[in-house]
């Protein structure tokens, strides 16, 4: 027996082993719920991917409903402390899917963006308090210098989105500010870029060359429907680099950082 062990009292040896198994649990809480958002987040993708040419379909119906019930199901599993988090992020995400059958095209991305972003800045909450837990300061603070770049990147593409509406809707100097948004994404673009993947890269190296077009392009010689798939392609990719992230900074054993990204079209 050790001189340590023979003076340290036993109950305080308890006290440590039960600790350690509590902050385990909660580890693995937090990552099943991580988990869980990530489903979700994807899930929210998929529905406006799919159903904004057909709102009020039956298949649409059911992919609500799915989303909500992943909802509910979230928030009945969640801690105590959770439970508010939730509770808002339950009811948020209703009055969202309630309200996109009817409305416009514009309308449905707009409401979409509002709950995807909701639910990216909970699931930001949760991994927080799991790196609290795992005491990894290196590993936090990696993510943390993602997590900036990337919500950089996804305000500047909101930024670009806006422009390219004005510009489809034919208001005056909108092919001016989508140039001017197109040159700010882009340099975001580049800046995040540098902390993934050769094959996330690639995916970024696609979209750049567009980006590229657009800066160098005349008004009126890029359909603002073009400019629109640029946005959307990108958004994939964005969406694609943050889940790789969350799977990677989560997961019990260190991941190979590989990401295959396919984008809708080239």
């Amino acid at each position: 027996m050790t001189m340590l062990t023979s003076i340290t009292p036993n109950w305080f040896r308890q006290f440590a082993k039960s600790f350690t198994r509590s902050r385990d649990l909660r580890q693995e809480h937090y990552r099943a719920q991580i988990s869980s958002l990530r489903s979700l987040l994807w899930m929210l993708h998929e529905h406006n991917s799919r159903f904004v040419l057909a709102p009020q379909s039956p298949k649409a119906s059911e992919a609500r409903s799915d989303i909500y019930k992943h909802c509910l199901k979230m928030q009945r599993e969640c801690a105590a402390p959770q439970r508010p988090l939730f509770r808002v992020l339950n009811s948020r995400m209703e009055n969202a899917l309630s309200a996109l059958p009817n409305q416009s095209k514009a309308a449905w991305y707009a409401i979409h963006a509002r709950a995807s972003d909701h639910l990216v800045y909970i699931i930001d909450e949760v991994t927080r308090a799991y790196f609290s837990e795992n005491m990894q300061d290196t590993s936090y603070e990696e993510y943390q210098a993602f997590w900036q770049i990337w919500i950089d990147t996804k305000e500047a593409q909101l930024r670009f989105e806006q422009a390219t509406m004005r510009f489809s809707e034919g208001k005056i100097a909108a092919w001016q500010s989508v140039n001017l948004q197109s040159r700010i994404l882009q340099k975001r673009m580049h800046q995040l870029s540098l902390m993934t993947s050769s094959e996330a890269s690639m995916a970024f190296e696609r979209i750049d060359s567009r980006f590229d077009s657009i800066i160098h392009a005349e008004d009126g010689q890029i359909p603002a429907e073009s400019l629109t798939k640029i946005s959307t392609d990108l958004s994939i990719v964005l969406l694609h680099l943050f889940d790789q992230e969350l799977s990677i900074r989560t997961a019990e054993t260190p991941e190979p950082k590989v990401t295959a990204i396919t984008l809708a079209s080239q």
